[in-house]
């Protein structure tokens, strides 16, 4: 068995040969560059048994040798996958899991019935073209792969990714090439394996869009530790809904991945007062582009279902409406084409690269500042100063004018976002109300930024050669007006909770 520590790159097809001539291969490679073609079959059960216990299998055909590997899913903080690894030969393209040294592994597949159960599920034809890059004590293999993926049905998929796999040394290192890369080609990080697409392409299931997931933090853990779990966290739910976004086709896609980059930007504003400010501001900095990118497809996403569409129920025989329509849905397939470019763009690979590094990497001396502190006085400062600086605007929210508002919902969903990355340290009871009343509090004051998007919308669509109707402006003007007067009535019953709710963080 061998551990198996990889980083992948995802680049179009176009960026292939940029990267051979990468002047990174000129400078570390250790001999030439191998060439080959692979025919890869992946086997399971009719049931995708292998798949459930986190085990793939395949055999791989190339050089007119037959090479079987299983893989056992390991962690993938950070990018890099880290697995456990058997590889044997065989004498034909028949898997023989009795090779296998792992005992537990062995075990799991003689129940199965051993490979007497096990049939192909999906195929790679891949040509791979492989070097060997040293640098001082650290050795790197780096292989691009261009081919595709194959299922029985007939459904295919390109397939179009360098993979670094750490050989010996420092897996920092791995990072250092892919940012090299990432300087003279547009890629960004991979984050699914050869057998991830390929089950998926077998089993012909749409991506969907991914929540958050809830953040488990330890009161062992110390500041630091809670930052990187709360950022992997933030991260995997960006990861997770990627897909789904570059598509374009799925509003959900683009909203769970700016919920995710909103998460990750509210971390940074949490704990800005313990990370090196330099890091801090670079990496807020960078978010933010990355959420204007992907905002506007979201706020058109809003304007049509929300508004538009309601809209065009109420008043089915009315032009206007339509027209408003058509000009919301082109330029909503516009700002998917931007959100997908941002997605692929070598300033967003450039982007995960560096955070996922520093995050696994620190080069920090953690023990020695806040950072190596128990997290659990950070979380109780971190969520008293955030609801203080909410309930700052008053007892009376109700009267205060819509530019406060606006102050308040972003308030309360930094606050909103602060509870939540902290609630497992506390009783679930008392963070779930607090949460609860945050929610309802975004939620009631989310047509008054609504309202003002809407707003910069109508008057975009007043310009050029088809202005829209005024009779259509008049109605969406008069929609939000409606849900704004609403929503200060509510503000009346939803703010008392917050200002009565309970210290439990003390």
């Amino acid at each position: 068995m061998q551990e198996e520590t990889e980083l992948k790159l995802s680049l179009p097809i176009d960026q292939a040969d940029k990267l051979k001539r990468h002047p990174i291969i000129r400078d570390l490679k250790s001999g030439r560059a191998h060439t080959r073609r692979m025919v890869g079959t992946y086997f399971d059960t009719a049931d995708f048994a292998l798949r459930r216990h986190d085990l793939s299998l395949r055999v791989r055909e190339a050089d007119r040798r037959h090479i079987q590997t299983v893989k056992r899913a390991g962690s993938a903080d950070g990018g890099l996958f880290v697995r456990d690894e058997w590889e044997h030969e065989l004498p034909e393209a028949v898997p023989d899991t009795s090779l296998i040294e792992n005992d537990e592994v062995r075990a799991t597949l003689e129940a199965l019935n051993g490979a007497a159960s096990l049939h192909p599920v999906f195929e790679t034809d891949i040509k791979r073209t492989a070097w060997d890059l040293v640098d001082g004590d650290t050795a790197i293999e780096l292989v691009l792969d261009i081919g595709e993926l194959r299922s029985p049905c007939g459904a295919t998929e390109m397939i179009c990714e360098a993979e670094l796999e750490l050989k010996s040394g420092d897996p920092k290192r791995i990072f250092d090439v892919a940012l090299a890369l990432n300087e003279r080609i547009d890629c960004t990080v991979g984050h699914l394996s050869k057998a991830d697409r390929g089950y998926a392409l077998f089993s012909d299931t749409p991506v969907a869009a991914t929540k958050a997931r809830p953040v488990v933090l330890s009161r062992r853990m110390s500041v630091w530790d809670g930052f990187v779990h709360i950022c992997n966290e933030c991260l995997a739910q960006l990861r997770a809904n990627e897909g789904v976004a570059r598509q374009g086709q799925n509003p959900a896609g683009i909203h769970q991945s700016r919920v995710s980059i909103r998460r990750l930007r509210a971390a940074f504003k949490v704990f800005r007062r313990v990370l090196p400010e330099e890091k801090r501001v670079f990496f807020a900095r960078e978010l933010r582009w990355l959420q204007q990118e992907l905002g506007e497809a979201r706020d058109l996403d809003v304007f049509i279902l929300e508004t538009i569409e309601p809209l065009r129920a109420r008043l089915s025989d009315d032009a206007s409406i339509d027209g408003l329509a058509k000009r919301a849905s082109s330029a909503r397939r516009a700002a998917y084409l931007r959100a997908g470019r941002a997605l692929h763009s070598r300033r967003y690979g450039r982007l995960l690269l560096l955070l996922e590094r520093w995050i696994l990497f620190p080069s920090l001396m953690i023990d020695r500042t806040p950072l190596g502190q128990s997290i659990g006085r950070f979380a109780k400062e971190s969520v008293r100063k955030s609801q203080k600086k909410l309930l700052a605007f008053g007892k009376r929210l109700d009267l205060v004018d819509d530019e406060q508002l606006h102050a308040v919902r972003i308030q309360g969903k930094q606050t909103r976002y602060c509870v939540e990355f902290f609630a497992s340290l506390y009783p679930k009871r008392e963070t779930r109300k607090h949460i609860k009343a945050l929610s309802a509090l975004q939620d009631c004051l989310g047509g008054l930024n609504d309202g003002v998007v809407a707003d910069a919308l109508l008057v975009r669509f007043g310009k050029g050669r088809n202005p829209i109707d005024d009779s259509a402006r008049a109605y969406v003007v008069g929609w939000y007006a409606a849900r704004i007067y609403g929503e200060r009535r509510q503000l009346g019953q939803i703010w008392p909770q917050l200002v009565k709710q309970n210290r439990y963080w003390q």
